[in-house]
């Protein structure tokens, strides 16, 4: 039997604060952070609105994210988050401006569907 002491390692949970850096742009608001890898920091949401006859939409929410000690994707660098489809996607810079254009050639198709819609209404009557 050895005499030398030993050590090993035990994964506890300990519960205080830590202080961390925050970027100037972050909206400061923390929640569900538990653990370093859920610590996420998020700006200020924006969103294009519409107005409708049953009441405001809000869609394409967008914001500026980073999750510096996340374990599954850690993004080192700020992101851009877009919520469509029901989910969050954190997008790099190229990758914004892709989906951007892509929702820009989109929007003329929808423009294009406005004006057949028209024209079959005025075909059709009231």
């Amino acid at each position: 039997m050895s005499t030398e002491p030993r050590t090993v390692t035990v994964t506890v949970l300990v519960s205080k604060s830590l202080e961390i850096d925050e970027p100037a742009w972050c909206a400061g608001d923390h929640p569900g952070a538990n653990y370093v890898p859920d610590i996420t920091h998020n700006g200020p949401e924006v969103s294009a609105r519409f107005e409708t006859r049953h009441g405001p939409v809000d869609y394409l929410t967008a914001w500026i994210t980073q999750a510096p000690y996340g374990e599954l994707s850690p993004e080192p660098q700020p992101m851009v988050a877009v919520e469509f489809g029901g989910n969050a996607n954190s997008l790099d810079p190229d990758t914004v401006r892709s989906f951007t254009a892509l929702t820009r050639a989109h929007l003329d198709i929808l423009d294009v569907l406005a004006n057949e819609c028209d024209r079959l209404r005025e075909i059709e009557g009231p």
